[in-house]
């Protein structure tokens, strides 16, 4: 039978993480929280979070607890304490040491983030945050951290592309427009940027190879020349 430290560890999904233990208490508004005690173990605790490479430690305390938000135990919000510190990296200088379950400079755990990423590429923004219980700009940050790891190469949505849209939409006030471009086929987007126009679709034209740009059947734009 494994211990309540073990449990936590497994739920957690770190496993360069060391669990020292875990209370649980309820908020003024009866919110049951679960808040786990960890700590990176000794091989990772003075790692560079942007090199990863272990370093000389700076400060001879820890500082205050930092805490983290987790993935949701049913309806129990769960939080990640740890007591953080600094190093030095000889390529990135002095700045705080990494933690195996986030990343950097961030308030939520990997599993949190990734979660939300994977849920914003099916479900709307607004559904998304009222189900993760987090604000509206908070899920664009989360999809930001996790889209590396999410889609690595991106590239790949431009292959076999065979019947697209374009469409021009205003964003905000003051003529602000973002240049849209899907995938009528997967109904997906494949390529969004700033602006609209010649120079925003020739941006678009250039980035893909001879083979993408040939498998190009059918063009859609509403009200466009």
């Amino acid at each position: 039978m494994v211990s309540a430290n073990t449990l936590c560890k497994k739920l957690l999904n770190v496993k360069s993480a060391v669990v020292e233990g875990a209370d649980f208490y309820s908020d003024q508004d009866g919110v049951a929280h679960i808040r786990i005690k960890a700590r990176p173990d000794r091989r990772h605790e003075n790692d560079c979070p942007f090199c990863h490479r272990r370093c000389k430690r700076y400060d001879s305390q820890s500082g205050l607890p930092r805490i983290w938000r987790g993935l949701d135990w049913g309806g129990t919000l769960v939080e990640v304490e740890c007591r953080t510190h600094r190093i030095e990296c000889p390529v990135h200088g002095v700045l705080v040491a990494d933690v195996p379950w986030a990343y950097l400079s961030n308030g939520f755990t990997k599993d949190f983030d990734l979660t939300v990423g994977w849920l914003a590429t099916y479900l709307p923004r607004s559904t998304v945050s009222e189900y993760m219980r987090i604000d509206w700009e908070t899920v664009g940050r989360c999809v930001h951290r996790t889209l590396n790891d999410i889609e690595p190469e991106r590239s790949r949505r431009l292959d076999n592309l065979v019947n697209i849209g374009i469409d021009e939409t205003s964003y905000k006030k003051g003529h602000k427009y973002i240049t849209v471009i899907v995938n009528h086929d997967t109904n997906t987007v494949v390529w969004a940027a700033q602006g609209h126009g010649k120079g925003v679709l020739t941006q678009f034209y250039r980035q893909l190879t001879p083979q993408q740009l040939s498998s190009i059947r059918v063009v859609t734009g509403d009200g466009a020349k």
